[in-house]
């Protein structure tokens, strides 16, 4: 049976987390729930798919150094 991938990669100019936290309070925890339903694409097999993630960071790309650390939603 098919199923329904979800991928979302969005950058917001000059906002930390905790100002989009406060902007879209509801947003982590709406990941969080979608991640907690989510499953592996072939569970268990030899190709099996990581796809259950969340992920951010700060990027500074545009001022041509390396992102900052990732952290796990």
């Amino acid at each position: 049976m098919s199923g329904t991938r979800l991928t979302i990669d969005l950058y917001y100019k000059d906002k930390t987390p905790a100002q989009l936290n406060a902007e879209f309070p509801n947003l982590l925890p709406a990941i969080k729930a979608l991640k907690n339903k989510a499953t592996k694409i072939n569970e268990g097999q030899p190709n099996e798919e990581m796809t259950v993630m969340a992920k951010y960071h700060i990027c500074n790309h545009d001022e041509g150094l390396p992102c900052g650390e990732t952290h796990e939603i």
